[in-house]
């Protein structure tokens, strides 16, 4: 080949696999420095971690160092639909290899109100799915902070770590609350999916160990917890299981621990008798399945308050107690001390107040005592478990047949929220057996504004517009003696008074 020739080719494959590579690579560095690609960049990832996790994710900026690290900055997720925030997080290191993933959060915010969310998150897409939970992960949070609508709790040193064994899935959390003692174990939490159970079942516990966790901050999640006031808190262990593949999950609870400072005013201001003052409950066993299986024993201690007056007579006659003293005024009380059993069907409760610090002197029994006297006293026996509803029954409660066959109607069933309205004493006797039938406003039979009662042999005169609207004075009722066969069927109603702008009565049919 002659020299020229083979200087052009060595020329063009210099331009060809040196050059032109290089100038692409400079074009594509240069291209991914501008600020169009990097939003477009950030919007991909913002799509992915949207895709993955059902939320809707925005992402300040980002970072990656090498194929394996991500770093996020200003992290926000949300509800997809409402846009209402679910966390935020400042910064987050995601290192992921073919041995685990890391994952590093610096000073995320979670808001109890979304917990429900977050928690389907964990269960749904990430513990329910074998291909996310193959590889070992390791969660690490600076300063978690769960934020209420109330108060917040900032939870140190957060670690979680989640890894398969044969078929079951751990995930293990452990953090220390802001305030605490370093050298403290802490709070651990535990959650396992049981992939060989047919269905899959999942487990939740925690355990408080020697610290108290406030229960306020999850008031959000669990709105019971608000009631027992805002200075309440919780030591102790409490388990949980959920049973998939039916209509609705089976849950099962089990707790134990005590509730201390509980405020009695909170947890009784919706109820018809009232108590006041701190008081501490501990469950030494509170089980409770979704088959309606119930078997709680503890005791509630309270040193002094305020209780109704109105609360005695019920405590007597549905707790089967005693009472020493009658009273028709609200009164203090200087000891509240009893303990409770509910197993299956049957309650019992025994007064304990003797075993309060300064009340050593009182008899066995006594459940309440004001100035040193027994107000209350248990009798030791066994009650029908429905008896602490009727206690706590409000006056417009109305009676049901309460049974395994009925308690299914329960839920679908709404009870009156306030009493019912009573008719004046003039008018009771006229609506004792009767129902309206159509009559002319001068009380004669046909088309008018007042009504003829049926079955009381009745005639009603007044004005229409109160007798449209239901309230019937007793001084323009006209009592006459009608003939009961000349009356017309108290079920056929021949016109329909005009209402609105309707010009005249309406006919309906028989």
């Amino acid at each position: 080949m002659h020299e020229r020739t083979t200087r052009a080719i060595a020329r063009w494959m210099f331009v060809a696999c040196c050059a032109v590579p290089t100038g692409l690579t400079l074009l594509a560095i240069v291209i991914t420095w501008t600020p169009w690609y990097h939003n477009h960049a950030r919007h991909s990832v913002e799509d992915a971690l949207a895709l993955q996790t059902g939320l809707h994710v925005e992402i300040g900026d980002f970072e990656r160092a090498d194929p394996t690290t991500w770093r996020l900055y200003d992290v926000r997720l949300a509800n997809a639909e409402t846009l209402r925030t679910v966390a935020t997080v400042r910064s987050l290191v995601w290192v992921a290899d073919s041995e685990n993933t890391v994952i590093r959060l610096s000073q995320p915010e979670i808001q109890v109100h979304a917990l429900d969310q977050i928690a389907d998150l964990i269960h749904d897409r990430f513990l329910c799915r074998p291909e996310r939970t193959g590889v070992p992960v390791r969660i690490a949070a600076d300063d978690l902070t769960l934020k209420s609508a109330t108060t917040a709790q900032t939870l140190q040193d957060f670690d979680a770590y989640l890894e398969t064994r044969d078929s079951v899935v751990w995930a293990t959390v452990r953090c220390l609350p802001a305030g605490q003692r370093p050298d403290s174990d802490g709070l651990k939490a535990e959650i396992t999916r049981d992939r060989s159970a047919s269905p899959p079942r999942t487990s939740y516990s925690l355990q408080t160990g020697e610290l108290s966790l406030p229960v306020a901050v999850l008031a959000d999640y669990f709105p019971f917890l608000g009631r027992m006031g805002d200075e309440a808190t919780f030591q102790g262990t409490a388990a949980s299981t959920k049973q998939d593949g039916y209509a609705h999950a089976q849950w099962s609870l089990d707790l134990s621990g005590r509730f201390r400072s509980v405020d009695l005013g909170r947890l009784t201001e919706q109820l018809p008798h009232r108590v006041t003052g701190l008081a501490s409950v501990t469950l030494d066993r509170c089980q409770i399945d979704g088959e309606g299986g119930v078997n709680i024993s503890g005791e509630l201690r309270s040193s002094e308050g305020w209780m109704s007056a109105s609360l005695l007579p019920r405590v007597a006659e549905d707790l089967g107690c005693e009472l020493t003293i009658a009273t028709a005024n609200d009164f203090s009380f200087d000891a509240l001390a009893f303990r409770f059993d509910l197993y299956a069907a049957q309650l019992r409760v025994e007064g304990i107040c003797r075993t309060q610090p300064g009340s050593e002197w009182l008899p066995a029994g006594v459940v309440v005592s004001s100035a040193g006297r027994p107000v209350v006293l248990s009798r030791d026996a066994w009650l029908p478990a429905t008896n602490l509803a009727r206690l706590v029954a409000p006056p417009h409660a109305v009676a049901i047949p309460l049974s395994s066959q009925t308690s299914g109607l329960l839920s679908i069933l709404k009870p009156p929220r306030h009493s019912l309205p009573s008719l004046s004493p003039g008018a009771s006797d006229v609506y004792q057996n009767g129902l309206v039938d159509g009559s002319g406003a001068d009380g004669r039979s046909g088309e008018g504004s007042s009504g003829a009662m049926n079955g009381n042999a009745t005639v009603l005169q007044g004005d229409p517009a109160s007798l449209r609207s239901g309230v019937i004075d007793p001084n323009t009722i006209n009592r006459n003696a009608v003939d009961p066969a000349a009356m017309e069927p108290a079920a056929r109603i021949g016109r329909v008074q005009p209402w609105g702008n309707t010009p005249q009565s309406v006919s309906q049919p028989y």
